[in-house]
C-alpha cells in the first residue's frame, strides 16, 4: 500500500513539474519574442531577469543578447560579453549566439588574428544552432551556403524556417520598407512615404470631423504598423468601417478581408455583404477575398469550393498575389479536383512576389523530392537533381527564416539611431547584416564610417568591419556599397591603395544605374587612373550621370566646363595638361582639412586655366 501511495505522489509530482516546465517554455517563447519588438521589449525583460534571479540559465543566456544590443534595457557591451563567456560553459543556447557576435565583430579584446576569431565564432553558432537557436540557425546556413556546402546550409536554414512558418500569417501584406539613415540610400522613397506622427495625427483629426478618405489613410497606416504610429488592427478596424458606410469600397473589402484572417473580431454579421456591394460597385480586388470566405466557408456561408475557384481565378487576373495563394490551397484541398502539382504551379508564383508561405510550401516540395532522392539505389542519376533542388530550395528557407520576429530589429536600430543610440543601433545593423538583412549591410556600414559609435577605439579597426559590410552590400546588388568599396580602395581606406580596384567598383556601380559611379568612372577615365585615358567615353559618361540624376547638374557642368577648358588650353597652346598627374593618389589629413578653406582643386586648376586663357587673348589684341 505504501509503494503505491509513494508510486503515486511520485507521479503526481512528475506531473506537476512537467506542468510547470511547459508553461515556462510557453512564457520564456513569449518573452524572447517580446525582444524583438519595441512596444513589448521591456515586458520581455521583465520576465527574463525575473526567472534568472531563480537561477535560469536559460533566461540568463537569453538576456545577454538583450545587454549587448539594448533590448529593452541599457547596452551593456562588456557586461554582455563577461555574462555570455561564463555561460557558455553551463549551457545556454543564447548565450552562445551572444558570444559569436562578438567574435565576428572584434568586440572580444581578444589578441587572435580575424580567422581565429571567425572559426570560433562559427563554432559557438554551431553549439547555439544544435540547440535551436533561429538566430545561430540562420548564421550557420548562412556560412555553408557561402561556403558552397548547400546540404549543410539547407538543413539549418530549414530548421529556422520550420520555427518562422507557424507563425507568419497566410495574408499577403505589403511590408514596411525598412527605414535607411541616409535618404540617398533609401530607392523607396519615391513609391511610398512612411507618414510621420503628426502626419496620422492630423489624419485621425479629419476622420473624426467626417474625412471618410481620411479615415480609409488612418486605417491602412494603423493596420500596416508603420513606425512611430504602431500597429493597431481594431483602431483600424473602426475607421474602415466608417469609410465603409460611406461607401468606399476598398475600405469594404479590406475589412472583410480582416474578418476572413481573424485579424480582428466582426463587429456585425456582414463580412459577404460588404465583398458583395464591393463587387457590385465594381471593385474586383473583392474576388480574392470571396475566394477565400468560399474556401473555408464562413459565418453561415457555406463552403463551396466551385464559387471559390471562379472568384480566385478573378483575383489571378487582377494580379493578387493572395488569390494564386488561395487557388493552391484549393488544388490541395481532397475535396477538389486540382493536384498537388497545379498547387505547386500557384505557390511558385506567388513565392517569386515574396509571400512567405507560399515559399516555405514551394521549398518543403524540394525538400521532399531531396530526401526521396537520397534512398534511390542510383544515386549518379539523381545527385544532379538534387543538388538543382537545394539550390532552389535555399533561397525561399531563407526568405522564410528572415521574416521572423528579429526582423523588426530593423525598427528598433533606426529608432536607436534618431535617438542618438550609434552604439546600440551598431550592434543591431551588425547583426542583421550577419543574418542577411540587406538594409543593414548599408546602414552599419554608414554608421562606421561616421565614426561616431564610439565601439571601436581605433580607425583601423571600425575600417575593417565596414569593409565587411560594404562587400555584403555590393554582393547583395547594392549600388551604395560599390561606391564605397571604390572609395576605400581609391583612399586606401582600410585596404592597400588600388585605383585598379576602385575603377573596377565604380564601373560596377555605373553598371547598377547610379549617377555617383559614373560620375566616378568618367573622372577616371579622364585621367586615366585605373583605366586607359579616353576623352570620348569619359564624356559621354559625365553625360549619362547627368541623365540618371539631376542632382549631378552642378558637378557634371564643372566637370564638362573643365575638360572643354583642358582641351582648349591643349589646342592652343600645343601642351597636354592631362599628361601631368594632378591628381593626388591618397588624400592626406592636411588636403582634407584644406578642402574646408580652399576650393576643390579642379576648380581651382579652372580658375588658372581661364587667366591663362583670357591673359592669352588680351595679350594678342594688344598686339594686333
Amino acid at each position: 500500500m505504501w509503494a503505491r501511495l509513494t508510486i503515486g505522489i511520485i507521479v503526481l509530482v512528475i506531473k506537476v513539474r512537467s506542468g510547470e516546465v511547459a508553461e515556462w517554455r510557453q512564457q520564456r517563447e513569449k518573452a524572447v519574442d517580446a525582444l524583438f519588438h519595441q512596444q513589448e521589449a521591456a515586458w520581455g525583460v521583465e520576465v527574463l531577469q525575473q526567472a534568472a534571479s531563480q537561477g535560469n540559465l536559460d533566461a540568463q543566456s537569453d538576456l545577454t543578447l538583450a545587454h549587448l544590443l539594448g533590448i529593452g534595457v541599457t547596452q551593456d557591451i562588456a557586461g554582455a560579453a563577461a555574462s555570455s563567456s561564463s555561460l557558455v560553459s553551463v549551457g545556454g543556447a543564447r548565450a552562445h549566439t551572444t558570444q559569436a557576435l562578438l567574435l565576428s565583430h572584434n568586440l572580444t579584446g581578444s589578441s587572435l588574428t580575424q580567422q581565429e576569431r571567425q572559426n570560433q565564432a562559427v563554432s559557438h553558432y554551431l553549439l547555439a544552432a544544435i540547440n535551436k537557436d533561429p538566430l545561430a540557425q540562420i548564421m550557420v546556413g548562412g556560412h555553408y551556403w557561402s561556403g558552397g556546402d548547400c546540404e549543410a546550409a539547407l538543413q539549418y536554414l530549414r530548421r529556422a524556417a520550420t520555427t518562422v512558418a507557424d507563425t507568419v500569417s497566410d495574408e499577403a501584406k505589403s511590408r514596411t520598407p525598412p527605414r535607411y539613415i541616409w535618404d540617398e540610400d533609401d530607392t523607396t522613397l519615391m513609391t511610398y512615404q512612411i507618414p510621420s506622427l503628426d502626419e496620422f495625427q492630423f489624419l485621425e483629426y479629419s476622420a473624426m470631423t467626417g474625412d471618410h478618405e481620411a479615415a480609409l489613410r488612418a486605417a491602412i497606416i494603423l493596420y500596416k504598423g508603420v513606425p512611430d504610429v504602431g500597429y493597431d488592427p481594431v483602431r483600424a478596424a473602426e475607421y474602415l468601417r466608417q469609410a465603409a458606410e460611406a461607401n468606399i469600397t476598398t475600405a469594404m473589402v479590406m475589412l472583410a478581408a480582416m474578418h476572413l484572417h481573424n485579424t480582428v473580431t466582426p463587429d456585425r454579421d456582414d463580412t459577404l455583404d460588404l465583398l458583395q456591394t464591393a463587387l457590385a460597385f465594381g471593385d474586383k480586388t473583392a474576388h480574392t477575398y470571396l475566394g477565400l470566405l468560399y474556401l473555408k466557408g464562413y459565418g453561415d456561408v457555406p463552403k463551396n469550393l466551385g464559387k471559390a475557384k471562379k472568384h480566385l481565378q478573378q483575383g489571378i487576373k487582377m494580379g493578387s498575389v493572395e488569390a494564386f495563394y488561395l487557388l493552391g490551397k484549393l488544388y490541395e484541398d481532397p475535396d477538389s479536383s486540382g493536384s498537388v502539382e497545379e498547387a505547386m504551379m500557384m505557390w511558385e508564383v506567388s513565392a517569386m512576389f515574396g509571400h512567405v508561405p507560399s515559399a516555405f510550401k514551394v521549398a518543403e516540395n524540394y525538400w521532399q523530392k531531396m530526401t526521396k532522392t537520397a534512398f534511390t539505389v542510383v544515386k549518379d542519376s539523381t545527385s544532379a537533381l538534387a543538388e538543382n533542388w537545394c539550390h532552389k530550395a535555399l533561397p525561399l528557407y531563407r526568405m522564410t527564416a528572415l521574416s521572423g520576429s528579429w526582423q523588426y530589429l530593423q525598427e528598433a536600430a533606426y529608432d536607436d539611431y534618431r535617438r542618438g543610440l550609434y552604439s546600440s543601433a551598431l550592434l543591431k545593423y551588425l547583426l542583421l547584416s550577419d543574418m542577411g538583412y540587406t538594409s543593414a549591410h548599408v546602414n552599419a556600414g554608414r554608421l562606421l564610417d561616421s565614426g561616431v559609435t564610439g565601439v571601436y577605439s581605433s580607425v583601423e579597426a571600425a575600417q575593417s568591419e565596414a569593409l565587411k559590410v560594404w562587400q555584403r552590400a555590393a554582393d547583395a546588388g547594392v549600388a551604395a556599397g560599390q561606391l564605397r568599396l571604390g572609395d576605400m580602395y581609391y583612399y586606401g581606406q582600410g585596404v592597400p591603395l588600388d585605383v585598379i580596384a576602385a575603377a573596377q567598383h565604380y564601373s560596377d556601380a555605373a553598371k547598377m544605374g547610379s549617377a555617383q559611379g559614373m560620375f566616378n568612372m568618367a573622372n577616371m577615365k579622364e585621367w586615366g587612373q585605373g583605366v586607359s585615358q579616353n576623352i570620348t567615353n569619359a564624356r559621354m559618361l559625365y553625360e549619362a550621370a547627368l541623365e540618371a540624376s539631376p542632382d549631378a547638374y552642378v558637378p557634371v557642368g564643372l566637370a564638362l566646363f573643365r575638360m572643354n577648358l583642358l582641351l582648349a588650353v591643349n589646342s592652343t597652346l600645343g601642351l597636354d595638361i592631362y599628361a601631368t598627374n594632378w591628381l593626388p593618389r591618397k588624400r592626406s589629413n592636411l588636403f582634407s582639412s584644406l578642402d574646408a578653406l580652399l576650393p576643390a582643386w579642379d576648380v581651382a586648376l579652372m580658375v588658372v586655366l581661364t587667366i591663362v586663357i583670357v591673359v592669352m587673348v588680351t595679350t594678342g589684341r594688344y598686339r594686333r
